[in-house]
């Protein structure tokens, strides 16, 4: 696409790809402007009806004129291809700004909801609905304006409701629970979306997490969401408690519209009005999350790619902490040591004050190799001690203390039982008895089911020939697995194993798309392509690819 002309508008780069279809920058040729070209997914327009649909919302969202909101300036067609033409705006989404620091300060988030909430007040007053708000979706330019951004998928209240469009419209994670049970877009669900927004702003991770759709619905419907001063008890509780009632699963009980959520954050933040990219840098380490890794969404190949990855929080602010936490409580801490230290003197004196006539036989402990009396400690059979002695072989069978007995002929049965009381000596069948232990640690390990919590890159091959494919259709492709891929110790894929996806040619572009793969168990896992787009010379010059397994995906064997 880059170099092609769609009506007025020379497109010059590719910006994204999301759920909707891919994103370019071009430049408006009448006018001398640059716009953000999004150019819809072939299959989203074969029905008349969602196309006339499409035509109508354009016509609706060229009414929202605000600053806070990017608006569509055109809905054009060329080719058999749907664009929608909208403001380019140059800046910095806040999802990129949650990669880079990983949480972000109430002293910067407030200020920028105001903002966000102030386009929402706008845009619900000509009844219309957003359905989309993420971080993704939120711009901030260089002279710190806010602009929603997005509202091609938006909905106009009243609108006959489209069973197919609904089931494809909007990023699960942050639907609320009455749009998944199929109920129409509102203001509410708007004000869910953005508690939801705002909740992984200052948490680094998301409400509710899971390894399949499915799984992750019913999550977001039944189960209870973590208050965000949990998770890191530097954010404040009036804003834990803002957020909170955001994402109440009634829609009744949340806000009841956006001026409301607006107004609760400029009452509990007064002095949080200007939006002060300094305080990114400057928040202390302590606003890291403590409760460990914080698992996130993050977008590898463009905005609206839902790519899991994991970003890893600094242990430092825990650590620090910890050392705060001690040094405040110090008195409290020295009477549980010296406690402690009392308790452990008081065990040992117990333990010296025992009678000397002890019994072998119930304490299991073997006899010294000295033949002193003395007791040495109870050594696993399949460790090996090294001889303080000359010809003494410290892993001799104990002897009863009582006294010598004659060695008595064994039956098959005797011997059976004895080997198990007492490993045999020797070399071969110590060797042996580690062998067995190897074995047995191994199979608890291959059996055991596998939780991926970090993003796990995997090494593909390409088996279709691209050679003589047509240009600007899907082609189905398959790959197969260079190299077993080991996770906790466990091999989850096997070499050779074999991945779906999609590959589009274009002249220039050229699309990726890898769904899944066999697991070492024949469970399919869904992958995604680390590079989902990119030049065709560059993508189609070699066989090879990688991609990434889901955060939050598990394997069961």
């Amino acid at each position: 696409m880059i170099g092609e002309k769609i009506h007025s508008y020379e497109i010059s780069e590719h910006l994204g790809k999301g759920g909707m279809g891919n994103v370019y920058k071009a430049t408006d040729t009448m006018l001398g402007r640059d716009v953000a070209l999004k150019m819809l997914h072939p299959q989203l327009t074969v029905e008349s009806q969602f196309l006339e649909r499409f035509k109508k919302e354009a016509r609706v969202l060229a009414q929202l004129l605000h600053p806070n909101i990017a608006v569509i300036y055109n809905f054009i067609e060329q080719g058999g291809n749907h664009f929608m033409v909208m403001e380019y705006v140059e800046g910095t989404n806040l999802d990129d700004l949650l990669k880079k620091h990983k949480t972000l300060p109430a002293e910067f988030v407030v200020p920028v909801f105001t903002q966000v909430l102030e386009g929402l007040k706008h845009a619900h007053k000509k009844n219309i609905f957003h359905r989309d708000i993420k971080p993704a979706n939120i711009m901030l330019t260089q002279d710190g304006t806010v602009k929603l951004m997005d509202f091609g998928i938006a909905k106009v209240a009243g609108e006959q409701k489209m069973t197919q469009v609904n089931k494809i419209v909007g990023t699960v994670e942050f639907m609320a629970p009455e749009l998944l049970q199929g109920k129409d877009a509102s203001a509410a669900s708007d004000i869910y979306a953005a508690g939801v927004t705002l909740y992984e702003l200052i948490c680094g991770k998301l409400p509710f997490e899971a390894d399949t759709d499915f799984n992750l619905m019913q999550a977001i419907m039944k189960e209870k969401i973590t208050q965000p001063v949990k998770f890191n008890a530097a954010i404040p509780k009036a804003l834990s408690d803002i957020v909170m009632k955001a994402l109440d699963k009634n829609p009744a009980a949340r806000f009841a519209d956006a001026a409301a959520f607006q107004q609760a954050l400029l009452a509990a933040f007064p002095n949080f009005r200007t939006i002060n990219l300094a305080s990114l840098n400057a928040a202390s380490p302590a606003y890291a999350q403590q409760g460990g890794p914080a698992t996130r969404l993050e977008k590898t190949t463009g905005t609206g790619m839902e790519t899991r990855a994991e970003i890893w929080a600094k242990p430092v602010s825990a650590l620090e902490n910890s050392r705060q936490h001690v040094l405040k409580n110090k008195k409290t801490y020295l009477v549980a040591l010296l406690l402690l230290l009392c308790l452990f003197i008081a065990i040992g004196l117990v333990k010296n004050n025992k009678k000397p006539g002890v019994d072998i036989a119930e304490t299991d402990q073997p006899k010294s190799p000295d033949n002193s009396g003395g007791i040495v400690p109870n050594t696993p059979p399949d460790v090996t001690r090294e001889p303080t002695t000359p010809g003494v072989d410290r892993r001799e069978p104990v002897t009863e203390p009582e006294k010598e007995k004659e060695p008595e002929k064994m039956t098959p049965d005797k011997t059976k039982e004895k080997k198990e009381e007492v490993k045999p000596p020797g070399k071969m069948g110590f060797k042996a008895d580690e062998e067995e232990k190897e074995k047995e640690e191994e199979k608890p390990a291959t059996k055991k089911d596998v939780f991926i919590s970090s993003k796990v890159e995997i090494q593909l091959y390409l088996q279709t020939d691209l050679s003589n494919s047509p240009e600007r259709q899907d082609i189905p492709v398959t790959f197969s697995l260079r190299n077993n891929v080991v996770y906790s110790g466990v091999t989850i894929i096997n070499q050779g194993a074999v991945a779906k996806g999609k590959i589009k040619l274009g002249k220039i572009q050229t699309d990726v798309d890898i769904f899944n793969i066999t697991a070492a168990n024949g469970q399919q896992i869904t992958i995604r392509a680390l590079r989902g787009h990119g030049r065709r010379n560059e993508i189609t010059s070699n066989r090879s690819y990688t991609a990434i397994i889901l955060p939050g995906t598990r394997i069961k064997f």
